[in-house]
This record gives C-alpha cells, structure tokens and sequence, in this order.
C-alpha cells in the first residue's frame, strides 16, 4: 500500500512507533521569535514525542521547547498540525514519568493560630506573668 501524498513516512525506512502513553497533563510551548509560552493540553505521550491540543498556532517543520511536568524547556519539531491538533518529536528521547511527575509538590501545613500574648503585657502590668506571680 502506497503511503498518503504529504506523508512524512515517504522516503524513510518504517520505524516501529514508540509505545504511546495517554494522559491528561498541561504543557507549555516556546516558539522562537514569538512571544511568550502558549498553554497546551497534553493527549499523548511517547520517549519521543507527544501530542497536544489547542495547536491552531503552531506551524509544520518550527522547533519549539516543551515544558511538561518536571521536564523542562525540552527541544522538539512540530511534525504535524491538523484540526487544532499537533504532533511534536522531541529532540531526544525523554522519561515519560519525569514528564508526569510534579515540579513542585507543597507540603500542606498546620493551620496558623494567632499568637497567644501573655497577660499583662502592656502598661503598668508588663511585670506580671500570672495571677499568682509575685
């Protein structure tokens, strides 16, 4: 079977795929020269790519860097666009739990109480600690 004009498999021998990985994870996209980092969601994920939507301004053949999880500033190439999705390869292959894995996970903490004064702390009782205090 012949492969589909504008194919990118025309002309290269066939590389299995590597095992995709579907989530639900959010990206950031940097592309040179235009602006700042777009917001993405992340569909799947590979060791070598990864697919995401919301890409209606992401163009065919640009090399953009993505930032997902604990892997930052990843250099890629978008493969295709199509229907506000995208295809991107990573430039070298990736750890797919580093990129689920949180940045920054904060400890929940203890609810603060206000610091409780000891009696006697202003004027001319400063000097007594207690009821019974001489």
């Amino acid at each position: 079977m012949s492969a589909p004009l504008g194919s990118d498999s025309v002309g290269r021998e066939h590389q299995p795929r590597a095992e995709r990985h579907r989530v639900m994870l959010g990206a950031l996209i940097e592309r040179f020269g235009q602006g700042g980092a777009t917001r993405h969601r992340v569909r799947d994920l590979s060791t070598t790519g990864v697919r995401v939507d919301q890409a209606e301004r992401l163009q065919r053949g640009a090399t953009v860097l993505v930032t997902v999880g604990s892997l930052a500033a990843v250099g890629a190439t978008v493969v295709w666009v199509e229907q506000g999705a995208a295809g991107l390869r990573f430039a070298q292959p990736i750890n797919p739990d580093d990129a689920r894995a949180k940045t920054f996970v904060a400890r929940p903490s203890a609810p603060t109480r206000p610091r409780e004064e000891p009696l006697g702390n202003a004027g001319w009782l400063g000097h007594i600690r207690g009821a019974y205090d001489r």
